[in-house]
């Protein structure tokens, strides 16, 4: 499946992220990531918002497993 940028008019198979943030929507009080990505031809930036249930885990891969990258290593949220 690829997509067509608003931008530039690129076909592309791929977004870059440039941000994955895990949020609380003060509206609902649903968990979620809120994520930025971006165009890989000309940086044309996309939002979307993902709901905790709707993350899953990758399959062998564990957050402190050394094959795990530091950027898809997970953080735990204190809930106040």
């Amino acid at each position: 499946m690829s997509i067509t940028c608003i931008s530039c008019h690129q076909t592309t198979n791929q977004l870059n992220p440039t941000q994955a943030d895990i949020t609380q929507q003060p509206e609902s009080g649903e968990w979620g990531v809120d994520l930025l990505l971006v165009c890989p031809h000309c940086e044309q930036q996309y939002s979307a918002w993902v709901l905790n249930w709707d993350v899953v885990p990758l399959k062998g891969i564990t957050a402190n497993s050394a094959s795990t990258p530091t950027h898809h290593q997970t953080h735990e949220v204190n809930n106040p």
